[in-house]
């Protein structure tokens, strides 16, 4: 009679241990699934911009436009007859490339940009850290299932 009662003890704290697990999973507060942004600071390097800024290169207008008597052309009808002699040369020598026919003056200037962003942030209760992200999440960053930030730049 003593053995059944040592087994019926047993099964009753197996039971009770059970229902414990049972119930802290079931009624614990649920893992946060965003991070609060507690502050964001850009940040900023500077870059060197390569540019090229090309024209056309002024072919020369042949000796009887330009030597009109009194050269009483106006300037808008030097540029027109540039421009019909420039037509008339990429017609008659097709061959040549498009680089032949411009002038490009290569540019080098510095620019400030913003490369990324430091981020501080907080989960839930519990402190934060800080993360550094190619954009700007706004006041919140996503969590996955284990709690962890997705940093992906979004879709847009």
């Amino acid at each position: 009679m003593v053995k059944l009662n040592i087994r019926q003890y047993l099964l009753g704290f197996i039971i009770t241990i059970a229902a414990i697990g049972v119930a802290t999973y079931c009624f614990k507060p649920p893992f946060p699934n965003v991070a609060k942004v507690v502050s964001s600071e850009p940040i900023r390097a500077s870059i060197t911009v390569h540019q090229s800024y090309c024209h056309i290169a002024v072919f020369p207008i042949p000796a009887t436009v330009k030597d009109l008597p009194g050269n009483s052309l106006v300037a808008r009808e030097y540029q027109i007859l540039t421009l019909l002699d420039y037509l008339k040369v990429k017609k008659e020598y097709p061959a040549l490339s498009h680089s032949a026919l411009e002038h490009c003056i290569p540019v080098h200037f510095e620019q400030v940009s913003i490369i990324g962003y430091d981020i501080n942030y907080e989960i839930g209760e519990k402190g934060g850290g800080k993360v550094r992200m190619p954009y700007e999440p706004g006041s919140s960053i996503p969590l996955n299932e284990k709690g962890q930030l997705i940093i992906n730049a979004p879709l847009e």
